[in-house]
Order: structure tokens, then sequence, then C-alpha cells
């Protein structure tokens, strides 16, 4: 009997997520938080037995790209970053996050056919399967052409009751995000979906950063929104869709490892009971 499932998608970017608008602040916590954020992330699920998935920006393994973009070659390209993850005890999907963070609602056809054969190019020179994609900023666009590349799923928007005002007033869409993120809320359960013959699993929560007006966000609003989301997804035997970025543990570093790991006991928990399964984005594509 199918049950319900946990999976978690990290967009892994570095600089690369900040090409149009990087600054010292941005540059200060790539070089001194994230490699050991990602080290400790790796850590957690080792020691529970979770596979996730890393949605990779391309270029952190392309050494020539690194070239002519400003600061230390460390934040552009990284494949030391990329080797452990490959080389941890759990095997992770390590999925694509385009080829260098550009957004596909703004490129022409050609440009996200072009974004997409230098990913492939990227993953096949390195051994890498090419199954799950992540957009870079969520901006879901052309669809097709991902499978016509060979890539099985992706994840779609995130299913959130303040998405939908967002769509239509972003204004609106911000004070209800935010108003989201204060109350404990629950989160919405996805399922599977197909679309032109390629899987999107929704997101369904954003593990948010600690930084400006939401390091207000009691970290207990927090737990209960995951606890909620875990149990929705239960009840409803459908999934929980948990996403982030290493820069979403820059601030606050300590109260966020201390949330997010109660939290993974819980889905251990959960796990050992039987009511629920961790699955990797490239995992739905095998069902």
């Amino acid at each position: 009997m199918a049950i319900a499932k946990l999976t978690i998608s990290i967009d892994l970017e570095l600089a690369w997520g900040n090409w149009d608008n990087l600054t010292p602040f941005h540059i200060q916590n790539i070089e001194s938080k994230e490699p050991e954020i990602i080290d400790r992330l790796l850590k957690i699920f080792d020691q529970y037995g979770f596979s996730v998935t890393w949605a990779f920006v391309s270029a952190l393994l392309d050494e020539n790209s690194a070239k002519s973009m400003p600061g230390n070659k460390s934040l552009w390209f990284a494949p030391e970053i990329i080797e452990k993850i490959r080389n941890s005890n759990m095997s992770h999907d390590l999925g694509s996050h385009g080829g260098k963070h550009k957004y596909f609602d703004e490129m022409t056809e050609q440009e996200a056919i072009e974004d997409l054969e230098y990913t492939a190019h990227i993953h096949s020179k390195h051994e890498i399967p090419l199954c799950s994609f992540v957009y870079p900023r969520n901006k879901v666009a052309k669809t097709k052409i991902l499978s016509n590349k060979g890539i099985k799923i992706y994840r779609g928007e995130d299913r959130a009751w303040h998405e939908n005002i967002r769509k239509k007033n972003i204004i609106l869409g911000r004070a209800a995000n935010f108003i989201d993120k204060m109350l404990p809320i629950s989160p919405q359960d996805v399922t599977l979906q197909t679309d032109e013959e390629i899987y999107n699993i929704p997101g369904s929560m954003l593990f948010f950063s600690r930084n400006g007006i939401r390091r207000f966000v009691h970290p207990r609003v927090t737990m209960a929104k995951l606890e909620k989301g875990l149990q929705t997804a239960i009840l409803n035997n459908n999934v929980f869709h948990l996403w982030f970025h290493p820069s979403n543990f820059w601030s606050e570093t300590e109260q966020q490892f201390t949330i997010f790991e109660s939290f993974i006991k819980r889905v251990a928990d959960l796990k050992n009971q039987k009511k629920l399964e961790v699955y990797s984005m490239a995992n739905f594509s095998k069902i």
C-alpha cells in the first residue's frame, strides 16, 4: 500500500544565484558560511539515511565560466562541493538548476535549448545522470523543452494560498506571504502530476531564511508548520515537498539547524512507524 512521502530539494547555486545582483554581503557569506552549511546538511542526511535532490547550477563544474565573473573563482567554480555530495554515504539525486541560473521565462526558446544543451554536456562529461530539474527563481516555463532533453521531472511552483494572491497583486502577495510565515498555517500537500510527458512535483513550503523582518518569526511557528505539512501529507496520502537554498541558513545558522534537525528527526520517527517515505525528486520518475 502506498504511503505519504516527503521530498527535499535544495537549490545549489553559490554566486550564480545572484549573478545579476551580487553584493559584498553575498560574497562574504558564500565564502565564509556556505561550504560548512553544505557539510552539515550532508552529515544530517547521512545520519538519518535520507536521499534528497541537490539541484546544482551546471557552471559550478565549468572552470572557464568563472573567468569573466567577479571575485574569487571559488564563488563560481566548486567541483569539490559536487564531489562531496557524490561521495557522501547516501546516493543523492544531483539534478539541474540550469546552466548559469538564467531565467527560463525571459529566454527565447533557442536560448533555453542552448542552456539545456550546456547542462546536458556538463552532466555527461562528469557522468552525472540528468533526471530532475529546478527552475532558477522558480520561473517555470518551456517545460516541453525539458522533456525533449531527457529530463523526467521538475519542481513546479509552490501550491500555497498566498501564491494565488501574488499572481493577482504582487504587493498584496508579499503581505500574504509574510502573514503565512508568521502564523502556523499548514503548508499544502501536493501530488505528482504529468505535464507534456514530464512529471511535475510542486513545492509545498520554502524553509525560509531568518534575516530581516523574518527573524521575528518564532521558531515554534516554523516547527508547527513543518509538522502540519507532514501530517497533512499523511492524512491525504500525498507529498510534502520542502525546498531551500544553503543560503537560507546564513542568518541565525544555529537556530536554523536546530529547527531543521528537529524536523528531520521527526521525519525519521514517522518513517520508522511506516507512515512516511523519503523520496528524492528522481525517485518519483520511477514510480
